[in-house]
Protein backbone atom coordinates (compact mmCIF):
# COMPACT_ATOMS: atom_id res chain seq x y z
CA UNK A 1 0.00 0.00 0.00
CA UNK A 2 1.14 3.69 -1.10
CA UNK A 3 -0.61 6.70 0.86
CA UNK A 4 1.64 9.97 0.11
CA UNK A 5 4.32 8.26 -2.68
CA UNK A 6 5.71 6.29 0.36
CA UNK A 7 5.46 2.06 0.42
CA UNK A 8 3.53 2.16 4.23
CA UNK A 9 3.48 -1.54 6.28
CA UNK A 10 0.25 -2.40 7.90
CA UNK A 11 -0.45 -4.58 11.15
CA UNK A 12 -3.98 -4.76 12.88
CA UNK A 13 -4.61 -7.00 16.05
CA UNK A 14 -8.01 -6.35 17.98
CA UNK A 15 -9.41 -2.79 17.60
CA UNK A 16 -6.12 -1.54 16.29
CA UNK A 17 -4.86 -0.48 13.17
CA UNK A 18 -1.39 0.63 12.75
CA UNK A 19 0.06 2.07 9.05
CA UNK A 20 3.70 2.89 9.17
CA UNK A 21 4.79 5.09 6.31
CA UNK A 22 7.83 4.97 4.46
CA UNK A 23 10.94 4.76 7.72
CA UNK A 24 9.69 6.92 10.50
CA UNK A 25 12.83 7.73 12.19
CA UNK A 26 11.37 6.87 15.62
CA UNK A 27 8.70 3.85 16.13
CA UNK A 28 7.05 3.09 19.36
CA UNK A 29 7.76 -0.04 20.82
CA UNK A 30 6.44 -3.28 19.67
CA UNK A 31 4.78 -3.89 23.55
CA UNK A 32 2.74 -0.70 23.54
CA UNK A 33 0.98 -1.78 20.39
CA UNK A 34 0.58 -5.10 21.81
CA UNK A 35 -1.22 -3.98 25.06
CA UNK A 36 -2.85 -1.59 23.27
CA UNK A 37 -4.24 -4.22 21.19
CA UNK A 38 -5.26 -6.69 23.80
CA UNK A 39 -5.74 -4.87 26.99
CA UNK A 40 -8.69 -2.50 28.29
CA UNK A 41 -7.82 0.87 26.41
CA UNK A 42 -9.65 0.77 23.22
CA UNK A 43 -13.27 1.48 23.09
CA UNK A 44 -13.71 1.90 19.34
CA UNK A 45 -11.39 0.46 16.46
CA UNK A 46 -9.03 2.91 15.76
CA UNK A 47 -6.57 3.52 12.99
CA UNK A 48 -3.07 4.64 13.79
CA UNK A 49 -0.50 6.01 10.97
CA UNK A 50 3.23 6.98 11.66
CA UNK A 51 4.00 9.41 9.20
CA UNK A 52 7.88 10.53 8.75
CA UNK A 53 7.70 13.98 9.62
CA UNK A 54 9.57 14.90 5.63
CA UNK A 55 6.08 14.05 4.66
CA UNK A 56 4.46 16.57 6.72
CA UNK A 57 3.55 18.91 4.20
CA UNK A 58 2.07 16.16 1.99
CA UNK A 59 0.00 15.10 4.93
CA UNK A 60 -1.33 18.59 5.73
CA UNK A 61 -2.82 19.25 1.87
CA UNK A 62 -4.02 15.67 2.02
CA UNK A 63 -6.36 15.63 5.54
CA UNK A 64 -6.63 19.25 5.74
CA UNK A 65 -7.28 20.30 2.08
CA UNK A 66 -7.01 24.37 1.46
CA UNK A 67 -6.20 24.87 4.88
CA UNK A 68 -3.17 27.25 5.73
CA UNK A 69 -0.68 25.29 6.54
CA UNK A 70 0.78 25.90 9.99
CA UNK A 71 4.67 24.88 9.64
CA UNK A 72 6.45 21.89 9.54
CA UNK A 73 6.88 22.07 13.59
CA UNK A 74 3.19 22.84 14.39
CA UNK A 75 2.55 20.00 15.36
CA UNK A 76 3.29 16.64 16.85
CA UNK A 77 0.33 14.61 15.29
CA UNK A 78 -3.51 15.16 15.14
CA UNK A 79 -6.48 12.91 15.77
CA UNK A 80 -9.82 12.85 12.91
CA UNK A 81 -12.83 10.86 14.16
CA UNK A 82 -10.84 7.10 15.09
CA UNK A 83 -7.89 8.22 12.70
CA UNK A 84 -4.65 8.83 14.86
CA UNK A 85 -1.99 10.35 13.09
CA UNK A 86 1.50 10.57 14.81
CA UNK A 87 4.49 12.30 13.13
CA UNK A 88 8.22 10.50 13.59
CA UNK A 89 11.38 12.11 13.24
CA UNK A 90 14.47 12.48 15.48
CA UNK A 91 12.28 15.01 17.71
CA UNK A 92 10.67 12.28 19.00
CA UNK A 93 11.69 9.48 21.20
CA UNK A 94 10.17 5.91 21.89
CA UNK A 95 8.59 7.01 25.01
CA UNK A 96 7.31 10.27 23.93
CA UNK A 97 6.04 8.78 20.85
CA UNK A 98 4.26 6.21 22.94
CA UNK A 99 3.23 8.96 24.97
CA UNK A 100 1.79 11.26 22.25
CA UNK A 101 -0.11 8.08 20.83
CA UNK A 102 -1.77 7.55 24.60
CA UNK A 103 -2.70 11.23 24.47
CA UNK A 104 -4.39 11.58 21.08
CA UNK A 105 -5.79 7.81 22.05
CA UNK A 106 -7.71 9.78 24.18
CA UNK A 107 -8.79 12.21 21.98
CA UNK A 108 -10.43 9.39 19.91
CA UNK A 109 -12.40 8.54 23.41
CA UNK A 110 -13.82 12.08 23.40
CA UNK A 111 -14.90 12.43 19.58
CA UNK A 112 -16.38 8.73 20.65
CA UNK A 113 -18.79 9.65 23.85
CA UNK A 114 -21.51 12.04 22.73
CA UNK A 115 -21.49 14.15 25.86
CA UNK A 116 -17.71 15.09 26.41
CA UNK A 117 -17.66 15.60 22.48
CA UNK A 118 -20.66 18.29 23.37
CA UNK A 119 -18.89 19.95 26.16
CA UNK A 120 -15.27 20.10 24.69
CA UNK A 121 -16.51 21.29 21.46
CA UNK A 122 -18.28 24.36 22.79
CA UNK A 123 -15.61 25.58 24.26
CA UNK A 124 -13.88 28.11 21.19
CA UNK A 125 -10.29 27.44 20.48
CA UNK A 126 -7.77 30.31 20.72
CA UNK A 127 -7.25 31.65 17.17
CA UNK A 128 -3.55 30.69 18.04
CA UNK A 129 -4.12 26.97 18.54
CA UNK A 130 -2.31 25.79 16.11
CA UNK A 131 0.52 27.99 16.28
CA UNK A 132 1.09 28.66 19.64
CA UNK A 133 2.37 25.88 22.27
CA UNK A 134 1.09 28.13 25.66
CA UNK A 135 -2.61 28.41 23.81
CA UNK A 136 -2.77 24.75 22.99
CA UNK A 137 -1.87 23.40 26.01
CA UNK A 138 -4.43 25.86 27.19
CA UNK A 139 -7.31 24.25 25.84
CA UNK A 140 -9.23 22.14 27.96
CA UNK A 141 -9.47 19.02 25.76
CA UNK A 142 -5.89 19.14 25.44
CA UNK A 143 -5.20 19.58 29.13
CA UNK A 144 -7.30 16.42 29.58
CA UNK A 145 -5.07 14.19 26.97
CA UNK A 146 -2.46 15.13 28.52
CA UNK A 147 -3.89 14.21 32.16
CA UNK A 148 -4.43 10.61 30.44
CA UNK A 149 -1.26 10.06 28.81
CA UNK A 150 0.29 10.78 31.71
CA UNK A 151 -1.03 8.54 33.99
CA UNK A 152 -0.84 5.91 31.65
CA UNK A 153 2.76 6.58 30.67
CA UNK A 154 4.16 4.45 33.12
CA UNK A 155 1.59 1.23 31.79
CA UNK A 156 3.39 1.50 28.55
CA UNK A 157 7.33 2.24 29.08
CA UNK A 158 6.92 5.87 28.97
CA UNK A 159 6.61 8.72 31.25
CA UNK A 160 4.56 11.46 32.41
CA UNK A 161 5.69 15.13 31.03
CA UNK A 162 6.46 14.43 27.22
CA UNK A 163 3.53 16.81 26.49
CA UNK A 164 4.23 19.82 23.49
CA UNK A 165 6.51 21.77 26.22
CA UNK A 166 8.83 18.99 26.56
CA UNK A 167 9.03 18.27 22.81
CA UNK A 168 9.38 22.05 21.88
CA UNK A 169 12.36 22.34 23.97
CA UNK A 170 13.38 19.21 21.86
CA UNK A 171 13.19 20.82 18.58
CA UNK A 172 14.81 23.83 19.41
CA UNK A 173 18.35 21.34 20.42
CA UNK A 174 17.97 19.05 17.35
Amino acid sequence: MKLLGVPARRHSAGRLSVVIHGQPATLIPASVWTKLAHGPYLGTAVRVEVVPRALVRQLWRKDMGDKPFPGTYAFRGYTRGNRVVLVSDATETPASLTWLLLHELAHVQVNNAPMLDKAFSSVPRPANYLTSDAAHERYPEEQMANLVADQLAPHFDSRPGLNRIWWRRRVGRI
